[in-house]
């Protein structure tokens, strides 16, 4: 949490904590005065109302024994269970008529012996059997037994009062309730959602409640636990309707009934909702008052600090461009003046750092050797650009990995580990490793345990990687030309010296046979000049003291000529040539000599290097701005790996003289060197087995460039070689 918010948290807690205690203090009071006001109003009322009810209750219940006590009843009733007639019986009906009529609120009056049969009843028409079945049965007829039915007649709730004249009857007395039902209905001091409940001993309501005119005997209220009450004690609880309610409950005497008198909780403190509302709303205008106060005065105070952390976060991040910059003469003025000079210091440091650190990169990626920083561990910590070059790959690849994975070592074919934790400094000679491209490289390597005073970070070693593969590869061709070439000289040599002491003997021979010797021996002799030759063209080219005669050219016509010299070898051979272009009209800027050797170069090891029945397609044709001649065989291919190498000089696919090839390896140098004093290009394409394609691109003619290459022809023309004789092509191989 920021020092703004903690302040202001802080100013909350001491402007409104207080405030809260006392706000709850004085809600809690007021909820518990309105509680305890309700409590004992809804007691006032239950009791009020109890005693109403009660009151009523013992009027009929009085009534009913003063019905039950008259002698004449008694009398009558005794001689009818003597001699039950007719005329005893209608006595007892008279008598209960009697009696209903002078008290106008019994429904009517009934008789019943020990058994529960009917004896007399107080309806003026003698009863049937249907009538009887309606009727309500009676109690059990003890001594203020009292309850309410629903008279099956005319469905209303009233009350039957019970009791026993002597063992062998019992009275029953139903009586209407409207006097009970008007108690009840009485909401005064109820307000809007109060009323006042009869409720029997198995939790359902004597009469119409105020919300459910239908529930009187039906409406379950068991939801109240009126029966775990304590009369005059209130009690939470959730009404029939669902409603959150407060009640007070009273026993009724003579009776096993309760008075409840409920009220919602909701209406009953409604006043102490007001009384939260608007200490909520005292509470958020006090809350916005102290956070506006705190914002004002933690502005002062933070808005300094965070502008130094925002300027120490950038430092940081490596941006030294801001600054604090105050000028304030407290505490505060002077740390941001601290961070503005901790800024400059750290940025001339970093500077020095950095452009130390630029150094050793410069010094690190010019270096041709693979340099590799290791740890303990011999796991790769910095790479220069040459060990990825070396690897094949990029530095990242290797960060983190094992250099013992990185190289699998061998010496003399042998797989070979290097100890990385040996001390002092080792070098290992003659090492040999397997590049992602699957070549071959030839290494020595350099391990230095670094100083423990001078370790920097984890580094443990240096190790220093020097590829000597192209010097094995110069050292091995060289030798391989040195054999070639000796190959190459004896045998025209051998040819030369034979035919001339064949024709040196003439007194064994006729004069047209030494003719003969003398023409093959001059043909050798050729073979032999052209070869030397080819030597002394390399080095004309390599010092730059070749001339060529730069002209303007019909390409076309060159190609169609070159082609057509060569089907004789090619019909020889058994393999079909065939040309698609132009005969001529397609101009550039060269020396015919020299582009008709680059041709007849590319064709010769075309046919070459094609078994017999194979294909050579020679193609001429149009490109963007310049032309491209494309030879393509169907021989022997190239492998991938001798490819980059095709264009050494000395390189040969197929080195050794048992390979079934001959020639120098100097022929596609000089046609690449050829090629490229004409501002050209040849690329190959091939695949083993397949055969493969080569491809000429010359830039066509225009005036602007023969101009220009005349002028370089006029003014550098001074101890360079023009051979006067056509270009030798004999034994120019790949």
């Amino acid at each position: 949490m920021k020092i703004r918010q903690k302040f202001i948290l802080a100013l909350l807690l001491i402007g409104l904590g207080p405030m809260f205690a006392m706000s709850v203090f004085a809600y809690m009071s007021a909820s518990n005065a309105l509680l305890l006001k309700t409590t004992d109003q809804l007691d006032s009322i239950a009791i009020k109302q109890t005693e109403r009810v009660g009151a009523i209750v013992q009027s009929q219940q009085e009534e009913t024994t003063q019905i039950a006590n008259q002698y004449e009843l008694r009398v009558n009733l005794a001689q009818y269970l003597a001699a039950p007639t007719v005329a005893n019986k209608q006595r007892l009906n008279d008598l209960l008529q009697n009696a209903k009529a002078s008290h106008t609120d019994l429904q009517y009056i009934r008789l019943f012996d020990a058994a529960g049969g009917l004896i007399a009843s107080s309806v003026a028409e003698p009863a049937s059997g249907d009538f009887i079945s309606k009727l309500i049965m009676p109690g059990s007829g003890d001594v203020n037994d009292i309850r309410a039915v629903k008279d099956p007649r005319d469905g209303q709730v009233k009350l039957e009062i019970s009791t026993r004249i002597n063992a062998l009857a019992k009275l029953s007395v139903v009586v209407r309730t409207d006097d009970l039902a008007t108690v009840t209905q009485d909401y005064t001091g109820l307000d809007q959602t109060g009323e006042t409940v009869v409720v029997t001993n198995d939790n359902k309501p004597l009469f119409p409640l105020r919300f459910k005119a239908d529930g009187a005997l039906t409406q379950d209220l068991s939801t109240l636990g009126i029966k775990n009450s304590t009369p005059g004690k209130y009690v939470a609880a959730v009404d029939y309707r669902g409603h959150d309610v407060l009640y007070v409950s009273h026993p009724v005497s003579l009776s096993n009934w309760q008075v409840v008198a409920k009220i919602d909780r909701d209406e009953a403190l409604a006043s102490t909702m007001t009384l939260r509302a608007t200490m909520g709303w005292i509470f958020f205008i006090v809350c916005v008052f102290i956070i506006g106060m705190a914002l004002i005065f933690t502005r002062f105070f933070t808005r300094p600090i965070l502008r130094m952390e925002r300027v120490a976060r950038r430092i940081g991040g490596g941006d030294f461009s801001d600054s604090v910059g105050f000028t304030r003469k407290d505490e505060i003025g002077e740390l941001g003046r601290s961070i503005d000079a901790m800024k400059d210091n750290l940025s001339s440091l970093i500077r020095g750092i950095n452009s130390q650190r630029e150094r050793l990169e410069v010094i690190l990626n010019t270096t041709t050797e693979g340099i590799f920083a290791i740890d303990e561990s011999a796991k790769v910590l910095l790479a220069n650009r040459a060990a990825e070059v070396l690897l094949g790959g990029t530095a990242k690849d290797i960060f983190g990995k094992d250099l013992h994975d990185v190289f699998a070592w061998q010496q003399g074919m042998q797989p070979f580990t290097i100890n990385y934790q040996e001390p002092g400094i080792k070098t290992y000679e003659n090492l040999q490793f397997t590049d992602k491209q699957g070549a071959k490289r030839y290494v020595k390597v350099i391990v230095a345990q670094v100083h423990e005073q001078l370790q920097a970070g984890r580094t443990h070693a240096i190790v220093t990687i020097h590829d000597e593969t192209a010097s094995r590869e110069l050292e091995n061709m060289k030798t391989d030309f040195v054999s070639m070439a000796a190959h190459e000289l004896r045998t025209p040599l051998t040819a030369v010296r034979g035919y001339l002491e064949m024709a040196s003997l003439k007194e064994q021979q006729h004069e047209a046979d030494a003719v003969v010797f003398v023409e093959k021996a001059l043909k050798n002799v050729n073979e032999l000049s052209g070869l030397i030759n080819n030597l002394l063209d390399v080095t004309r080219i390599e010092r730059g003291t070749l001339m060529l005669d730069m002209d303007k050219l019909d390409m076309a016509e060159c190609v169609a000529q070159v082609v057509e010299d060569a089907r004789f070898s090619a019909d020889d051979r058994e393999i079909s040539l065939s040309y698609s272009g132009p005969q001529n009209g397609k101009y550039i800027v060269g020396d015919l000599i020299a582009v008709r050797e680059v041709i007849n170069n590319l064709l010769s090891n075309a046919i070459k290097y094609t078994q017999p029945g194979g294909k050579v397609a020679v193609s001429f044709n149009d490109v963007d701005g310049g032309y491209a001649i494309k030879v393509k065989d169907t021989g022997v291919g190239i492998a991938k790996e001798a490819q980059k190498y095709l264009f050494n000089k000395f390189y040969r696919v197929h080195g050794g003289l048992d390979s079934g090839s001959n020639g120098t390896g100097l022929g596609l140098y000089i046609a690449k060197s050829i090629t490229e004093r004409h501002d050209g290009a040849i690329t190959v394409e091939s695949e083993e087995g397949k055969g493969s394609t080569f491809t000429l691109s010359l830039p066509s003619f225009s005036q602007e460039r023969l101009d220009k290459v005349r002028t370089v022809k006029d003014d550098d023309n001074t101890n360079k070689t023009r051979r006067k004789r056509g270009w030798v092509t004999k034994n120019i191989a790949r």
